[in-house]
């Protein structure tokens, strides 16, 4: 059988377009109605949400900011309930979990003792250490205000389907979204910065974000 000439570059391209069912870490994201937000910890491409009594409880004090219309931020209370933090609704929402308990060494590397930190957002405005901005067919993501180049991000679908991309040289990379829902955004970024929090020692800084936005 013939195939067409563009038929090879149609498959290639629409290979580029496909999500896959990959799974990510655990991660903090933000949800949002017209009464209120929840944060919630686990796996958005698996539909995994911990709960309490369990695994949400790992999460300690997670710092709450929220950013009203006319820009001003004011701290907000995460209240824990069953499987989320609930947020009052005020706009744009910045979240630091800073105190994650320093985990045992992996058995498979002995030698690597993780810090994490965790962000996560939901709307524009304000910044995080780990960031990643929208401006809805770009993605900009940066450390420390600084971009990040060629950094795997993570677009999780509605349905739970993931794409892959990588980071330019200016820390962007274009996108586009298929059908309508809530989107969660994902990116890591890891360093060799030995220290001591809670008098265990760890090797390594490990930062998640997320952002999340509704198409």
């Amino acid at each position: 059988m013939k195939f067409p000439e563009n038929y090879s570059a149609a498959i290639a391209g629409l290979a580029c377009l496909l999500f896959s069912f990959n799974a990510s870490a655990h991660a903090l994201w933000l949800e949002q109605d017209n009464a209120s937000a929840r944060l919630y910890f686990g796996e958005y491409s698996e539909n995994l949400r911990e709960t309490s009594p369990g695994r949400l409880d790992d999460i300690i004090e997670p710092a709450v900011t929220v950013i009203d219309s006319a820009g001003a931020e004011k701290p907000a209370a995460a209240t824990r309930l069953d499987n989320y933090f609930a947020i009052p609704d005020g706009g744009t929402i910045l979240v630091r979990a800073l105190k994650q308990r320093i985990r045992d060494p992996r058995a498979d590397n002995p030698g690597a003792v993780y810090r994490r930190f965790l962000y996560a957002r939901f709307g524009s405005g304000g910044s995080l250490p780990l960031d990643i901005e929208n401006t809805g067919n770009l993605l900009r993501l940066s450390f420390m205000g600084k971009p990040l180049a060629k950094t795997e991000i993570i677009v999780i679908a509605p349905n739970g389907w993931e794409k892959h991309f990588k980071t330019d040289e200016k820390g962007e990379t274009a996108y586009s979204l298929l059908e309508p829902g809530l989107y969660v955004i994902e990116a890591k970024h890891e360093l060799n910065s030995p220290g001591v929090f809670e008098g265990k020692p760890y090797t390594i800084e490990s930062h998640k974000v997320t952002a999340s936005f509704y198409k």
